[in-house]
């Protein structure tokens, strides 16, 4: 095998690992907002339900972004795209760090930040380009790369009191600007196009069989069943996201966990979200999807159900059973979507609008509902229900599919 190919089957594996520091630097500012919700309300002088209304902005602005962002990746190529959004993320965190009023907080990260959605289908269409039977993998050890920035990050900012929200917006702003935007220039290359329809990827990989590939669906399968339940169930996990990293320091907080148990739990479940990650990335890529989204889904009912009872032993098991799951739906859920399209950037843009929908209200509701309240309940509430639901339509597409594969053999 010549140098050039042996490069070519290589480089899929060295542009993830580009990605991967990527989604690391680009995650840190949630852990911020996470972390030191209570500290920037008072610092700005503005309750928590303004915190949570920037964070909402932010993903409300993200959410409109992601469809517009997934047809300039089809138009103009994933490379492109990453690159402006990576400046607008740089701009809004360091617009937060220089600005120390309400409205540039709001401003920087609220609405320049929220403009970062733009990538949002980016990685996901690298990885359907660049590899084949591996994609599930792949997309596992990518989703680990904001496990770590919570697992490292957030008891780093519980512990260190000379850290101040400021300070820790300007690093992310650094290393935006000295790490992403030289990976992207001169690691991720310019774009080839998609898979081949020889069923090779770029680096000379077959492409992944799906049990799909033997039964075509239906004009009308593709616009009500399976895009709308794999839609449903990445709103679903917006609202589980929103509620975990906006609120769930603050829930603990509320049920007078101590800062030391929080900081444990928070470093649990960041190191469950690698483990899961990458679990649930080697599970997908030997059995069906569909049946591991309905565990990942029952794990999380299970967590939620921990959670809203606030044992004392809560946090830490709620930290195992949601920390397992927390990056692998995602993945998932596009890699099933990915089966009944072909424009993979519209496709994920599409889809990610619906988990920033999610990811908006779990934020919003949480603030408000702890303003009218002074409770989280509804909302841990919410999250079990809605889980309960996604793994129902994941239940659904399986039967289907066995509905169909029954049909045509007694059609033969």
């Amino acid at each position: 095998m010549d140098s050039k190919r042996v490069y070519e089957r290589h480089y899929a594996w060295i542009g993830l690992g580009a990605l991967w520091i990527i989604g690391f630097i680009g995650a840190i500012s949630r852990f911020i907002m996470a972390s030191y919700q209570v500290q920037m309300s008072e610092d700005l002088d503005v309750g928590r339900g303004f915190i949570s209304a920037a964070w909402s902005t932010n993903l409300f602005i993200a959410a409109l972004c992601a469809p517009i962002g997934g047809k300039l990746v089809d138009r103009y190529g994933p490379r492109k795209v990453m690159l402006l959004a990576s400046l607008f993320g740089i701009s809004g965190t360091g617009l937060v760090y220089l600005g120390h009023q309400p409205v540039f907080f709001f401003t920087g990260y609220g609405i320049l930040s929220g403009l970062a959605g733009l990538s949002a289908s980016t990685a996901y269409v690298l990885i359907f380009q660049w590899f084949g039977r591996h994609k599930a993998k792949a997309a596992g050890i990518l989703s680990s790369a904001s496990s770590v920035g919570l697992a490292v990050c957030t008891p780093v900012f519980l512990s260190n009191e000379n850290l101040t929200w400021e300070y820790a917006f300007m690093i992310s702003a650094l290393m935006g600007l000295i790490l992403t935007i030289p990976l992207i220039l001169f690691v991720i290359r310019p774009d080839k196009g998609n898979v081949p329809t020889d069923g090779k990827s770029e680096t000379g990989v077959h492409a992944e069989k799906t049990d799909e590939s033997s039964v075509a669906p239906t004009l009308r399968e593709r616009l009500r069943w399976p895009l709308f339940i794999v839609a449903f169930a990445l709103f679903t996990c917006g609202l589980n996201m929103g509620t975990v990293e906006m609120n769930l320091v603050a829930i603990h907080q509320q049920s007078d966990v101590s800062p030391g148990t929080i900081a444990q739990a928070m470093g649990i479940l960041g190191v469950m979200e690698i483990v899961g990650s990458l679990a649930f990335g080697f599970l997908m890529d030997v059995a069906d999807k569909r049946l591991s989204m309905m565990l990942l889904y029952g794990i999380r009912i299970l967590g939620f159900w921990i959670l809203l009872i606030h044992a004392p032993w809560s946090p830490a098991v709620f930290a195992v059973a949601f920390g397992i799951t927390y990056l692998g739906a995602v993945p998932g859920g596009m890699l099933i979507a990915g089966q009944y399209a072909n424009r993979k950037g519209s496709l994920v843009g599409n889809l990610m609008l619906f988990h920033q929908a999610g990811g908006i209200l779990g934020a919003l509701i949480g603030g408000l509902a702890y303003d009218a309240f002074g409770s989280y309940q509804v909302l841990i509430g919410l999250d079990a229900v809605l889980c309960g639901m996604a793994a129902a339509g994941y239940a659904v597409l399986k039967l289907r599919q066995y509905s169909r594969k029954g049909e045509m053999n007694v059609a033969a």
